[in-house]
């Protein structure tokens, strides 16, 4: 067991430990602690190493009692202070995210950390701080069996980089007759990782936004507004993918035996249509029903959605319900800077065989989880080493709380469009849209992609005003393309309101982002400059 302590001093950092072998203990040749030992150390033997800087101050905004709608948005302004507000309205989280200070501030002192030395920040300061990293990143994560889930995490620098290490090994390791099922509807550079390592034939892929995307607009609003319970929803997602399933069966060239094995890709939440994924009914169906093995996306997920990663993930165990792995990005609603990212598998069965190799194989290749993932080569780790200020951030800000403001200011912001946009429509009896009407009908009036509660609980679809979206129901002959998106989308970005506009079925809608730092201004200009779109 290792007891280790990082002193700050001007001198290159010492490190106390009690070692009962010689040689080196880190990956390679670094001067370093082992890493998996660091991750094994219980909360009551860990000490954490010293930063070799001053750690500066995190000003934690105060929250109102106040339970209104944007009531604490104006409060984050200070720790989101780049954006340049006086020029931008900026409803486009969910694209690369936005960081924050305390994020870039702790990652600018780890860069002239390197610069002033570089081979004691390489050496003797990064694999040490980078394992602590991990540990603040599980901590924040799982509150149960956090010791399982140490040895369950890997650090890297994107979930892309991760996913090519899923699929990739995945076909490596199956063999190239190995299959890989996706939703249509699920991250684009995905579907081409499907395609590159297993084969246009055995990448196949889930029909769902044409034939099933429209049934989840009828379903009725629900008191249970997690959609993993939400049994109408589920089965429509379920359908879709027994369907798929069926059709490969009944053209007889597969059978359901010789489906074991093959990888299901889910996305938590889908980047073009924002909706919140039922992963848990689908992962337990997929593997009871096929033995398929299950893979999450979940570059949204992380402090958007209240992710208890012990109960999320399989451990491999006989009847043990859960994905196998999960992947997630910390630039987005986390708001680190560009470049963090983790993968979660407890299964070691699968970390040994399909995890086995990294997107990028290097020092740590065989000394275990954590390690293999760790080191991929001289580049700038800074946004991983930002992490443990990045999450005191959040738990000191109450991270319940600021889920629960941003959801409901969310909400708000596309009730704002829709009283623009389609007046009357969802105004309850009244002149202005109301709340209440638009949770229950907006969807099936065709104004946000789905009902608010299956889409994500900081980002959804709003239809444009019907002068740019085409049809609620578009016919084939008539549709709305791609180009169409990107003409509405570039005249926002010449009026300084930046959101993207997407093409779903023919029809165009805004996917607005909102975060802590936005406010009503942000929707109000962007409801006033799609009025104006020649």
């Amino acid at each position: 067991m290792i007891r280790c302590k990082l002193l700050h001093s001007p001198m290159p950092c010492r490190i106390i430990r009690t070692l009962s072998a010689d040689g080196y203990k880190s990956i390679g040749s670094f001067h370093s602690d082992n890493v998996e030992e660091l991750m094994r150390l219980s909360d009551e033997d860990y000490i954490a190493p010293e930063l070799p800087f001053e750690k500066g101050s995190v000003k934690i905004p105060n929250r109102s009692p106040v339970a209104a709608p944007f009531a604490n948005s104006g409060r984050f302004s200070d720790s989101y202070s780049h954006l340049d507000r006086s020029q931008w309205s900026f409803l486009n989280h969910g694209a690369f995210g936005l960081a924050t200070d305390v994020g870039l501030s702790r990652a600018h002192s780890w860069r002239m950390c390197l610069e002033s030395q570089p081979l004691r920040y390489f050496d003797r300061y990064l694999l040490n701080h980078l394992a602590h990293s991990a540990r603040s990143l599980v901590d924040f994560v799982a509150t149960e069996n956090k010791d399982k889930m140490r040895e369950s995490i890997a650090l890297m620098s994107n979930v892309t980089g991760g996913m090519n290490a899923v699929i990739g090994g995945h076909a490596r390791f199956l063999g190239n007759s190995s299959k890989v099922f996706s939703f249509d509807i699920n991250y684009g550079s995905n579907k081409k990782m499907c395609q590159t390592y297993h084969g246009q034939e055995n990448a196949i892929e889930i029909p769902f936004e044409e034939d099933f995307l429209p049934l989840l607009r009828k379903i009725q609003s629900s008191s249970n507004e997690d959609n993993d319970y939400h049994l109408q929803a589920t089965d429509v997602f379920l359908s879709a993918f027994d369907s798929t399933i069926q059709n490969l069966i009944r053209g007889g060239k597969h059978s359901k035996s010789s489906l074991a094995g093959s990888l299901l890709l889910l996305d938590h939440i889908t980047s073009n249509t924002a909706i919140h994924t039922p992963i848990m009914s689908l992962a337990k169906y997929a593997k009871e029903e096929y033995g398929m093995i299950v893979a999450v996306d979940g570059a949204h997920s992380l402090l958007s959605l209240p992710l208890e990663m012990s109960n999320i993930l399989s451990d491999g165990s006989d009847g043990q319900e859960g994905v196998d792995i999960y992947l997630t990005n910390c630039h987005k609603w986390f708001s680190s800077p560009r470049g963090a990212a983790a993968l979660f598998c407890s299964n070691t069965t699968i970390q040994d065989s399909i995890l086995r190799q990294p997107a990028v194989v290097s020092h740590g290749v065989n000394d275990g989880f954590l390690s293999r993932f760790l080191w991929d080569g001289c580049r700038d780790y800074s946004a991983e080493l930002s992490l443990p200020a990045i999450t005191d951030f959040w738990n000191s800000a109450d991270i319940s709380v600021v889920r629960k403001d941003t959801k409901q200011n969310l909400k708000e912001g596309i009730r704002i469009l829709i009283q623009h946009w389609h007046p009357g429509v969802c105004s309850g009896g009244g002149d202005n849209a109301d709340m209440a009407s638009i949770e229950q009908n907006s969807a099936e009036a065709g104004l946000t992609l789905v009902p608010l509660q299956l889409h994500a609980p900081m980002m959804a679809l709003v239809r444009l005003p019907d002068h740019l979206s085409g049809s609620a129901v578009a016919n084939k002959s008539d549709r709305k393309t791609s180009t169409d998106a990107k003409r509405v989308q570039d005249y926002f970005y010449s009026c300084r309101v930046e959101v993207p506009v997407k093409c779903v079925r023919g029809v165009l809608y805004c996917r607005v982002s909102c975060h802590v730092y936005n406010r009503a201004e942000d929707f109000e200009t962007l409801a006033r400059v799609a009025l104006n779109v020649p």
